[in-house]
């Protein structure tokens, strides 16, 4: 994960027009899932946005954070906005943490932050966290949270694989530009707002949701299979009808977890098989 700050005192404005979430809503302890989509209304990047006091933090995947940066800038214009990679704020996930940082507020809401001197971003699932520390701060900080009892050190492995069970719609530059968010279930996760006004690609997300033709939906799969699902990966029906794709994908300990883009107008499919060499079943983990 990686950061933007987008300070000024056009920046709630700016970003008003530019992704998904009511941003004019968002305050210092409670931030929003939201899509930057382009002007078709398909998805550059998902992120979190998080209300700070100079501005706002965009939170997304490091591998879209140079991309998001080079189109928001497109948009400034005359607008008083100071956009910057954010590389001295270090984000770390962790878990099961609330009581040690003395904030239980945390455990009752998605996407609430913490109001104490850490800044902590609670996410979908059980206890789950991004943790937000300046760069100058990462040492203490850290020694700190470590010699807690019971702490022990994860994998980037077994947080994706999290983050993907839980539903959580990330991606990389394969997927970019590739679904509009209702595909990507951001407006079940309260990240579209539908009665704010105009944002670049609004058209076709409205248009989408007061029609209800939303024909693709994201689901969690697990996957019987050896290997690791490729992101773009087909999803068939049975043998050959093409019924969705892979969105992302994370193995655990031989377990692998996958999000699903599938198809939706017609019911669900009934035989859902990886596209390739080994057609590895899937199953359904999360339906609508």
């Amino acid at each position: 994960m990686a950061a933007i700050s987008v300070n000024g005192v056009d920046a709630a404005g700016f970003l008003q027009g530019q992704l998904t979430c009511n941003v004019l809503d968002l305050t210092e302890s409670q931030a929003s899932i939201a899509a930057f989509c382009n002007a078709k209304g398909r998805v550059i990047s998902t992120l979190l946005v998080v209300k700070t006091p100079p501005g706002f933090l965009l939170i997304l995947p490091l591998a879209l954070r140079d991309s998001v940066y080079r189109k928001l800038r497109m948009y400034v214009l005359r607008a008083k906005v100071e956009l910057t990679m954010d590389d001295r704020l270090k984000i770390f996930g962790i878990t099961g943490c609330a009581s040690n940082f003395n904030d239980r507020t945390l455990l009752q809401a998605d996407f609430a932050v913490s109001t104490g001197p850490e800044l902590l971003l609670k996410l979908p699932g059980n206890e789950r966290f991004l943790w937000l520390v300046p760069e100058h701060e990462v040492a203490s900080q850290v020694e700190k949270l470590t010699g807690h009892p019971g702490f022990t050190h994860g994998s980037p492995a077994e947080w994706r694989y999290q983050d993907i069970a839980s539903g959580l719609p990330w991606f990389g530059p394969e997927q970019s530009e590739q679904h509009i968010p209702q595909m990507l279930n951001i407006d079940r996760l309260g990240g579209i707002s539908f009665n704010k006004g105009c944002y670049t690609g609004q058209e076709i997300v409205a248009r989408t949701h007061y029609l209800g033709k939303v024909k693709r939906a994201l689901f969690v799969a697990a996957c019987s299979g050896a290997g690791q699902p490729q992101p773009g990966a087909a999803v068939l029906d049975g043998d050959t009808q093409t019924v969705g794709s892979v969105l992302n994908a994370a193995t655990w300990e031989n377990s692998t977890r996958l999000l699903l883009v599938l198809q939706i107008v017609d019911g669900m499919p009934k035989n859902l098989i990886l596209d390739g060499d080994n057609r590895a079943q899937l199953t359904l983990i999360s339906v609508q």
